[in-house]
């Protein structure tokens, strides 16, 4: 028996030397493979140095370097080694996300990869503060706080897509003048066309002198009399210049469909005293394509409509909307206590109400609808910012006996210290709510409602990302601060099936659930600065370059 156990125990042991022996990390001429090498790596700045130990039977080794965009790995450069080096250095583009791969070859062989995680070569120069940028469809303005730290010297405009084809970047030079004025106006760009745009301090363009980036979409190219006709158009550019022109019109004798071509820069007062509009036809305010600041509609009263009044469209594009009162002046969460449209009329009907790249703030509501026998169809809200909106809701019907609004819609939206998004709690009509692209923080207000709507009304949420909710003190918002939370769903009983979209991790909700995905960061880490408006997403975010609004992704 002793004798047995012996046999068994040196079969063991010799099976066991010869594991050993196959796992060797010494070279085998009869292996198929190579033993990977094992590698590390330090990142400095935007240069990533990798070493690693040299592998018996190697010739070469092979660094690949993949940019990772929403989870998507793609070749962007390689490096091949010799074997009398067991290093290298590689030069990044900035704020962008890589993972390395490193294998080696030798006689034919191939050994296994030694690969990292995501890496961000992230960029945060104190030193420079971007600002507004605006677009029209051959031209960008660029805008700056200048400083005594670093003076821009020059940018760069490259095709997104492009950033590899020298051909394809333009540069253009920034004088002492325009450094100090704190913006440039770039130009000769292709319309419709996303651009990175790249700032430098110094004679050349490098990695060394690099100090920002920034991405802009040039617009199509517009055309006024295809989108609003040559008849009927009122155009007061080149006109003397009168803050109560619109108060002063008789807005029943006004032509349907007339467009009137706002001025940049001006200021109207709107329904102020007696003077109330009250719209009959078909009207648009368009401001055309311009870098300058935008006309604004100061409003001491709502738009109205005429009893019975039938009106398909009413048009704001490019305007700042902005209640008379001002901001610092509120003294509860109803803010300004006015609205854009609230009519009065006992019986009306607005088919679409379209809002286009507006800037809209201190409203106790947008559009409010009051009476039973009024409807609007459709309100729209296209690439607007929406900031400071009150205890209404940003659309509203008057409680759950006022009439009906049918459809809502905002993409490619900035919605920032609201009360709520809608209240429309009348299920008499088929209502939709579609909310695309759009960013929203300090929404809502905490304790306070988001959707205050009919458990029948579908809503629509794709490609979205929600901070934390507005903190109020005394009834009075606080903007730009974090509230505690508040309710996602009023009602509490529709299911929200969002696509693509998420919350911060200080996003709660004492009532009701989006249904949305976490980010897994809080409101200062998932934006870079909310608290004073930039909320441009953590490249380290997954869904950093396809939610919220365009101008905020990576």
């Amino acid at each position: 028996m002793n004798l047995m156990k012996l046999m068994m125990v040196g079969l063991l042991l010799s099976s066991f030397l010869f594991l050993v022996t196959g796992c060797s990390d010494n070279d085998d001429s009869g292996a198929k493979v190579l033993l990977r090498p094992v590698a590390t790596m330090e990142v400095v700045q935007n240069k990533a140095y990798i070493s690693w130990k040299s592998v018996e039977g190697a010739t070469e080794y092979v660094v690949e370097v993949y940019k990772v965009t929403n989870k998507e790995e793609e070749l962007y450069k390689t490096e091949t080694v010799s074997t009398d080096q067991s290093s290298c250095v590689i030069v990044l583009d900035w704020e962008e996300n890589y993972k390395f791969k490193v294998k080696c070859i030798g006689n034919g062989r191939l050994s296994g990869y030694w690969e990292t995680e995501v890496t961000g070569i992230l960029y945060r120069p104190l030193s420079i503060e971007l600002k507004e940028t605006r677009t029209i469809d051959t031209q960008a303005l660029i805008s700056w706080s200048p400083n005594d730290t670093v003076v821009i010297t020059a940018l760069t405009a490259v095709p997104v897509g492009a950033e590899d084809d020298s051909q394809e970047m333009k540069v253009y030079q920034v004088s002492s003048e325009e450094y100090l004025a704190g913006s440039k106006i770039i130009g000769d760009l292709t319309p419709e066309t996303s651009y990175r745009v790249s700032l430098y301090s110094g004679a050349e363009q490098t990695s060394e002198t690099y100090q920002a980036r920034i991405e802009v979409t040039t617009e199509t190219t517009e055309n006024l009399d295809a989108d609003y006709g040559t008849a009927n158009r009122v155009d007061l550019r080149n006109e003397p210049f009168d803050p109560n022109y619109f108060n002063s019109l008789d807005w029943n004798s006004i032509a349907e469909g007339t467009t009137f071509i706002l001025p940049a820069g001006k200021t109207y007062v709107l329904n102020s005293g007696e003077s109330i509009i009250e719209f009959a036809h078909s009207v648009n305010f368009v401001t055309p394509q311009t870098l300058e600041e935008y006309p604004t509609f100061s409003f001491d009263n709502a738009f109205r409509v005429v009893e019975d009044g039938m009106i398909d469209k009413i048009t704001f594009k490019r305007i700042n909307l902005k209640a008379a009162k001002p901001l610092s002046e509120m003294t509860n969460n109803s803010l300004s206590g006015k609205q854009v449209i609230c009519p009065e009329s006992k019986v009306f009907l607005i088919n679409t109400v379209d809002f286009t790249n507006c800037y809209i703030e201190n409203f106790r509501a947008i559009v409010r609808s009051k009476q039973a026998g009024g409807s609007v169809e459709a309100i729209l809200f296209k690439e607007c910012t929406i900031n400071a909106i009150g205890n209404q809701g940003i659309v509203s019907t008057d409680g759950k006996k006022g009439n009906y609004v049918n459809d809502v819609s905002f993409d490619g939206c900035t919605i920032t210290n609201i009360c709520a998004i809608a209240d429309l709690r009348n299920t008499d009509s088929g209502k939709n709510i579609s909310i695309t692209n759009t960013t929203f923080c300090y929404a809502p207000m905490e304790n306070a409602f988001l959707f205050r709507v009919a458990a029948n009304i579908p809503i629509k949420i794709e490609n979205c990302v929600f901070g934390g909710s507005m903190k109020i003190d005394n009834n009075i918002p606080k903007f730009n601060e974090l509230g505690s939370g508040g309710q996602d769903d009023y009602t509490g009983s529709y299911r929200f099936s969002p696509v693509n979209s998420f919350q911060t991790s200080d996003h709660s909700s004492t009532k009701g659930s989006l249904g949305l995905s976490d980010s897994k960061m809080s409101t200062t880490g998932l934006f870079t600065d909310p608290a004073n408006n930039n909320f441009k997403l953590n490249e380290l975010f997954e869904g950093c370059s396809s939610v919220g609004a365009p101008e905020w992704r990576r």
